[in-house]
């Protein structure tokens, strides 16, 4: 009896006084009806809908190789790709250091190796639609041209659809060729003109990011190789008094990254010249030093004292820095319309790296 209330609670709420009708005459057959199961009942009486469950989804999900994921740009560039809802491939050269221990915790599928393990770079490659080619320089031979060869001809071998490069800014200029030809810093520079140019020629579509002075230069670990005297308080420099460096955040060039590969209609083909902002050394050391809560002096190198360390590539890396800011419009930058972080956000994010 409590069944066929709820049943008649149902239609008297839901059909017509002609099914009510049905119903009170049914309260005859009540013995009969309760052998029914209540929902067949609804269904062979009333034709009732029944729900179906939906099909499972079938889209598939994107898979993207990044190389040396632990470095500055791979570890932004898989963050950013996992927040994406990409699956994240990361070729590391250590794969239980710390670095690689938090990008596992994140979610990517870590491979132990170099660019010049071939079968490792297969294996890790196996399923991905996307590659992120990013190459330390050399300053001695063209082994980074040898290494993206076999690379990119591994990457057209698996099917790969898209490859974002990242190379460097000083590109944008026509004349590096010439201006640095008896660098020591050449090589670093003019193989990865090459190896775009490789890209370029590999039959992939392809996005080259051509990004600005690392912020992360300025911080530690880097900051204690790149400017050793920083936490004595001596920024010491072979660039000019005023020179303007354009900055970039290099978690930033995972947000472009995953743009691209997300919009290859949009990027593809493209390059995209990538900076935050331009400042000068002096606001540069004035931010550093309002956030360390600690002054740091500019210490400009002599003359004499450049050409003495004229095979220094630091050195050489500084001098290659003073125009850089000629090379990238922040305008065109901002109309990708892609998050760029500001200096003094970079430095509030690491506070605790600020090495003064």
């Amino acid at each position: 009896m409590i069944l066929f209330d709820v049943f008649r609670n149902f239609i008297t709420s839901e059909r017509s006084s002609t099914s009510l009708s049905f119903v009170n005459h049914s309260f005859l057959y009540m013995p009969a009806l309760e052998s029914i199961s209540f929902a067949a009942f609804i269904v062979s009486m009333f034709h009732l809908p029944t729900r179906r469950p939906s099909p499972p989804s079938t889209m598939p999900i994107k898979t993207a190789l990044v190389l040396r994921a632990t470095g500055v740009q791979g570890t932004g560039v898989t963050r950013h790709l996992l927040e994406a809802g990409w699956k994240v491939h990361g070729l590391v050269a250590i794969a239980d250091d710390a670095r690689a221990t938090k990008l596992k915790a994140l979610g990517a599928t870590l491979f132990q190796g170099s660019l010049a393990d071939t079968s490792v770079v297969e294996t890790a490659i196996q399923g991905c639609s996307a590659l992120f080619l990013n190459q330390m320089p050399s300053f001695t031979d063209d082994s980074e041209i040898g290494e993206a060869s076999s690379v990119l001809a591994i990457a057209k071998a698996a099917g790969v659809k898209h490859i974002v490069h990242s190379t460097q800014l000083t590109l944008n200029d026509p004349d590096v060729a010439v201006k640095f030809k008896d660098s020591i810093v050449a090589p670093a520079i003019l193989e990865k003109g090459k190896v775009e140019q490789l890209v370029r020629d590999s039959g992939i579509p392809w996005t080259i990011i051509r990004p600005g002075y690392f912020m992360s230069n300025l911080i530690a670990p880097l900051v204690d190789f790149m400017f050793p005297e920083l936490r004595q308080g001596i920024y010491r420099t072979s660039m000019p008094p005023g020179t303007a460096l354009p900055l970039v955040d290099p978690d930033d060039i995972g947000a472009f990254a995953v743009a691209a590969f997300d919009d290859p209609q949009r990027f593809g083909g493209k390059v995209v010249s990538v900076a935050g902002e331009k400042l000068s050394i002096e606001n540069i050391v004035a931010e550093i030093s309002r956030k360390g809560r600690k002054e740091v002096k500019i210490a400009h190198r002599t003359k004499e004292e450049m050409e003495k360390e004229s095979l220094n590539p630091l050195v050489a890396g500084q001098l290659l820095s003073v125009d850089l800011h000629e090379w990238v419009d922040l305008d065109e930058v901002r109309s990708w319309g892609l998050p760029l972080t500001p200096f003094n956000e970079f430095l509030d994010k690491h506070k605790d790296a600020i090495a003064v």
